[in-house]
């Protein structure tokens, strides 16, 4: 395989299987890429016109089509790049035996398949990020650094019009055993119903957030109801689904599925962290966001600018003169709900 080919990493990268992406799955799972690096971002909040009443022989009423909030904008750009010099070449590679008589040649190609593999999922990491930002305070904070590695660049992407959110204080914080947890969701979940029209069935949340619910006196006893009652809203059974995922339970009155989710990252000081911070209850309507990719245009041996319309774009430099061989890629995404009222979310402790 040619290696310093765009066009036949692309078909590498396109092949290449995903690391695990809950969020982006659940919420944004629908992709439009575009042939220019700038994006149209086009989202809308429901409305509920009643059709207007007329009097005979009138001929119609003119009504206004509903408004949505139309952006031209450019995705910031994510490109994490790794290096191969000799050195990483005369030494053995992870899993390779002492004697191994592999070639520099061999553990370059190697050594290049798995930077294009891990270099893909770290920008899969950075749109589930990205997607975590969304959901729990309706922007998203890019922030990156110019080639000198010292000045720094902040992009802010803001939904107008995100106003589902709740913040619970004093008294009524979910870590309260007597706290309306049920009351809580039940509100938020109706105030969605009433502004999109579509009840939300899905619903993610922080580990800690589990234990709130366990340990709810409101809880405990809606879950005591019994079956043959008639009476149930609500069965919690956790059973882990995957490394990252826990389905919880399920509320029967406002079917609605609940999951804890794991999923983390490195941050840039080192620390894991979690995608879901603590004290975060996240619901909505799944199925309806969109990824927005943009396309990347880069200089490339043939002296000539080509641009790619792709989710994700590979880039070889090679340095002749420094015995240097560096490997790119590159993309440009951003997220958007289709409705902003999909998602409400309930910040359980302040």
């Amino acid at each position: 395989m040619d290696f310093t080919n765009t066009r036949t990493l692309l078909g590498v990268v396109e092949q290449n299987y995903p690391p695990s992406t809950t969020l982006v799955d659940t919420f944004f799972p629908n992709e439009n890429v575009f042939m220019t690096n700038v994006v149209d971002v086009e989202y809308r909040k429901g409305v509920r016109t009643l059709a207007p009443y007329i009097v005979p022989g009138a001929s119609g009423v003119n009504v206004a089509r509903n408004g949505s909030t139309i952006k031209t904008y450019t995705p910031p750009m994510t490109a994490p790049k790794r290096v191969i010099t000799p050195e990483h070449l005369n030494m053995r590679s992870f899993g390779e035996t002492v004697y191994s008589p592999k070639s520099p040649a061999q553990r370059a190609a190697e050594l290049m398949a798995r930077d294009l593999m891990e270099l893909t999922e770290m920008n899969m990491r950075r749109q589930e990020y990205m997607a975590a930002q969304l959901l729990t305070t309706g922007q998203c904070v890019c922030e990156g650094y110019a080639d000198d590695g010292k000045t720094k660049i902040t992009d802010t992407f803001i939904l107008d019009g995100f106003k589902n959110k709740v913040t619970k204080s004093s008294g009524d914080t979910w870590d309260n055993a007597d706290s309306k947890i049920y009351e809580d969701i039940e509100k938020m979940s109706g105030t969605i119903a009433d502004e999109t029209g579509t009840v939300p069935t899905v619903a993610f949340m922080s580990r800690n957030v589990g234990k709130y619910l366990l340990n709810n006196t409101q809880i405990k006893e809606f879950l005591n109801v019994s079956n043959a009652a008639n009476l149930k809203l609500m069965s919690f059974a956790p059973r882990v689904m995957g490394p990252n995922i826990t389905r919880f339970g399920y509320i029967d009155s406002l079917d609605l599925e609940i999951y804890i989710y794991n999923g983390s990252y490195m941050s840039d000081d080192g620390k894991l962290t979690k995608f879901i911070p603590d004290d975060f209850f996240v619901m909505g309507n799944p199925g309806k966001g969109k990824r927005l990719y943009g396309a990347i245009t880069q200089l490339e041996d043939d002296k000539q600018w080509h641009s790619y319309a792709s989710k994700y774009v590979p880039k070889v430099f090679t340095d002749v003169k420094s015995d240097v061989k560096e490997l790119r890629v590159a993309s440009r995404c951003i997220m958007i709900p289709e409705n902003v009222d999909d998602i409400g979310v309930i910040k359980v402790k302040s």
